[in-house]
């Protein structure tokens, strides 16, 4: 090969690599500020706690459980990207076959239950810091939440799947009538 044969093929390698790179970069930092889905809230959950008049003693309770459920999802969510990707590079690469898909497709299912129940293990261990009224009112903010998420339209509107009667964080009323 000549020289001017390897400068293209290196330039060419050096795209691929930078696409690469920025792409998976630019998915990592979608997740890292909590705009990648789950389906439990967990950046309203944040911020309805702070709505809820936690004293001292509940805030700091509180504070290391926050800081090992991130501790935990951070791994969790950089191999969910990295899993994702994954699926999206197989279904886009015509050598792929149907078999290498589900595999791909059954560990993103997998990091995602894995995900799940960290999520739902650090809202269990927050039940016992909250007193019944705030827990209440969290847990009622955090159902409307997922339910407004997974609304589905029907006929003349959107149907909701919160119970009727649940009460949000500011007193409001929601619920399928």
């Amino acid at each position: 090969m000549t020289f001017k044969r390897w400068t293209l093929w290196g330039v060419a390698a050096l795209v691929v690599v930078a696409t690469a790179l920025g792409s998976t970069y630019l998915m990592l930092d979608r997740c890292s500020l909590g705009r990648c889905g789950t389906s439990l809230d967990v950046a309203n959950a944040r911020r309805w706690v702070h709505e809820l008049k936690l004293t001292g003693d509940q805030e700091a309770k509180l504070a290391p459980l926050e800081t090992a459920l991130q501790k935990d999802l951070d791994p969790l969510q950089l191999k969910l990207a990295e899993e994702r990707m994954a699926v999206c590079g197989l279904l886009g690469d015509d050598k792929s076959d149907e078999k290498q898909l589900e595999s791909a497709v059954g560990r993103v299912a997998d990091l995602e239950a894995q995900q799940q129940r960290r999520i739902v293990r650090h809202l269990w261990d927050m039940r016992s810091i909250l007193t019944p009224p705030q827990r209440g009112a969290f847990f009622a903010s955090l159902m409307q939440s997922v339910c407004e998420n997974c609304r589905m339209p029907i006929q003349g509107g959107m149907a909701c799947c919160a119970p009727k009667g649940r009460m949000d964080m500011k007193g409001m009323e929601h619920g399928s009538k």
